[in-house]
């Protein structure tokens, strides 16, 4: 399942990970929600991001989804304020 987002803004406990310790929190979930979009002002930074507990984990670049992953593709995306 995939949808679009205009503006997804992440905020409180960010942690972020290397790709292959992404996955391990996607294999924690049942049916992870997956956020990807880019962050950053002049320089694109490609990430993907899903919750775990309350924390937003993330990881640069794009990470190969398991299949009952929910993916949410934002157009624009900020990392706390």
């Amino acid at each position: 399942m995939a949808v679009d987002a205009n503006r997804v803004i992440a905020g409180g406990v960010l942690v972020f990970v290397e790709p292959e310790v992404f996955k391990e929190f996607l294999e924690l979930k049942e049916r992870p929600l997956v956020i990807v979009g880019e962050t950053g002002g002049f320089k694109k930074v490609k990430v993907t991001l899903t919750t775990y507990e309350g924390a937003v984990i993330i990881t640069r670049g794009e990470v190969e989804l398991p299949g009952n992953a929910i993916l949410v593709k934002a157009k624009e995306l900020s990392l706390g304020k």
